[in-house]
């Protein structure tokens, strides 16, 4: 990976007091809470080969997301399926006093917190919580894992390496045959030109996790940021030879209810009815500006507070609650409601959006 430094900054720092850079490193230095698995420990479970072992690490967010990049060697277990059914923790033969390692969408998420207060309660002694999430595992430059499931529902550009070699083809996704020179060179800059940066990429598996990482950082070089990688030995069908592109195009496909970022920042801008269902410390920490907060855990009760004859833009940390808020409120006869499916994070009324 290429690193800018800034030299000045750094300059600055080491012409200061000791004491006083001392106090500027602490402050700059994120707070761990207790009960938190940091980056650096997240990264050792994995690349000792402990994920699943000695630590198991547990997924909080919805399926959707957890099939289209989840860290190696994590269990898909979703907040709403675990209070569902709490006693299918059995089938998962964790041990009581295993280390169970719960993670969601970043700290502005809570449904890894929410899951490891529930195992706790159900005898797991050590259950923590990596707060940071997926951005901390992508600022570790870590790969994200997808499954099959992922690479059959199309909408995807798989990346192979091995140009001329059959590989996965299906007919709604894009494959492309590019080596790493031509990745890192004018081909592969000519090829993606005009590709959007939110363009799910998942990278083809073929010989070990080395080829697959030069891919991941040639593209977080090119500002690409939905990743993954993909096991061919795990792809069922039969593989196919394809033709090289000269272009890739892609465009977003949204379900019932879902919106384009731009759309709900619209929303906010001209004073649309904006529903916040985050946590009620969250929105007091920072929320869209003249935003609503009905949690939605109070969703069931308090759902009539919410308007039947305006639009409604709703809005979460990461696009779980959000979507869970349509369905409620689509089984409550509301049809008016739409949902962002996205990362979020506000400081005062100055927010965010990461799709």
């Amino acid at each position: 990976m290429k690193h800018w430094i800034l030299n000045t900054a750094l300059v600055g720092l080491f012409l200061l007091p000791g004491i006083e850079r001392a106090a500027h490193a602490q402050a700059a230095a994120p707070q761990v809470e207790p009960g938190e698995v940091t980056n650096e420990q997240m990264v050792s479970y994995y690349e000792r080969g402990q994920i699943g072992k000695e630590v198991w690490v547990i997924d909080s967010r919805p399926a959707g997301k957890y099939v289209a990049g989840h860290i190696p060697g994590a269990i898909g277990l979703p907040l709403d399926v675990l209070k569902r059914d709490t006693a299918g923790t059995e089938k998962l033969a964790i041990p009581k006093s295993g280390k169970v390692v719960f993670y969601c969408a970043g700290r502005e998420c809570t449904l890894s917190v929410d899951s490891a207060e529930i195992f706790r309660k159900l005898g797991y002694s050590n259950a923590a919580v990596y707060r940071n999430g997926v951005p901390g595992w992508n600022q570790k430059m870590q790969p994200l894992l997808a499954e099959e499931s992922f690479i059959r529902k199309g909408n995807v550009i798989l990346i192979d390496t091995a140009v001329g070699q059959e590989t996965i083809v299906t007919a709604s996704n894009q494959t492309v045959q590019l080596s790493l020179p031509d990745i890192k060179g004018g081909k592969g800059k000519a090829v993606f030109a005009g590709l959007s940066r939110n363009a799910p990429l998942v990278v083809v598996e073929r010989n070990g996790m080395d080829g697959v990482n030069a891919v991941l950082e040639e593209l977080r070089e090119l500002d690409f940021r939905r990743l993954a990688y993909f096991p061919i030995k795990a792809w069922k069908d039969k593989l196919a030879l394809v033709t090289p592109p000269e272009t890739v195009a892609w465009a977003p496909v949204y379900g019932p209810g879902q919106i384009a970022p731009k759309v709900f920042e619209n929303a906010v801008a001209s004073g649309q009815y904006i529903l916040d269902v985050r946590p009620v410390a969250d929105y007091a920490r920072g929320h869209f500006k003249g935003a609503i907060n009905i949690p939605v855990e109070d969703m069931e009760k308090e759902y009539a507070r919410i308007p039947k004859e305006q639009p409604v833009f709703v809005n979460c940390a990461s696009g779980a609650k959000s979507q869970k808020t349509f369905d409620i409120l689509g089984r409550k006869g509301y049809a008016n409601i739409r949902y962002l499916d996205a990362e979020v994070s506000c400081k005062g009324e100055t927010c965010t959006i990461k799709e």
